[in-house]
């Protein structure tokens, strides 16, 4: 298996983890460990993404291509959706995501574009910018206790996504079982998407020659 097919097994294997940490756990240490530690195995090989808007950065930011962008955003949903269906298998809990009753859309879609903009920002200076085996290390801790912070700020606003893949890898299974969590997708889509894009240029425009 040649190195382009494995960035796509290590999107897909890594965002399953991820997902299942959050359906399993719901804990933000728990979260924020499993991505450093995938993070830790995948970064050489793909980047270690796990997020289809931290992917679209690293498209504008020209780290990938088109192609590319499309085989990490499948890799990621397959992902999350194979890990859907194994918390269904495990514990017979169909598991989503869906925006919290006690706060309002504008307030979900402004806390996911911030937080996502935080996220995405600190993962194109920590690694885009220094992408060795030094720094794999430094990465993969930074961008764990990162998410860690920022699901604990997020989780009573926002439900703490800042991730496309586990809105719609999770919204297909249950909309198969006849759940709505579908209806969640939008902001759960746009918002991160927004946040990674202005990171990518900020990082681009204002902070790529420090580093």
């Amino acid at each position: 298996m040649g190195l382009r097919n494995n960035k796509y097994l290590v999107e897909l294997v890594g965002s399953y983890f991820l997902v299942l940490t959050y359906g399993i756990s719901g804990d933000a240490f728990a979260i924020g460990f499993i991505l450093s530690a995938f993070i830790y195995i995948g970064a050489l090989t793909s980047g270690a993404h796990y997020n289809p808007a931290i992917s679209v950065g690293a498209f504008f930011l020209k780290r990938i291509t088109a192609t590319e962008l499309l085989g990490y955003i499948v890799s990621q949903l397959v992902g999350a959706f194979l890990a859907a269906s194994s918390i269904l298998l495990i514990s017979s809990y169909v598991f989503y995501v869906e925006t919290p009753i006690n706060s309002l859309f504008y307030e979900q879609l402004g806390v996911e574009i911030l937080l996502t903009f935080v996220l995405a920002l600190v993962a194109y200076v920590a690694w885009i910018g220094n992408p060795n085996h030094k720094s794999v290390a430094t990465y993969s801790f930074i961008m764990g206790f990162t998410l860690v912070a920022l699901y604990m700020m997020a989780e009573n606003i926002s439900g703490a996504v800042f991730n496309p893949a586990i809105s719609i890898g999770t919204s297909v299974l249950d909309y198969f079982l006849g759940g709505a969590s579908y209806t969640d997708i939008p902001v759960y889509t746009i918002a991160p998407i927004v946040g990674a894009t202005l990171a990518a240029f900020m990082y681009k425009f204002i902070l790529e020659d420090e580093y």
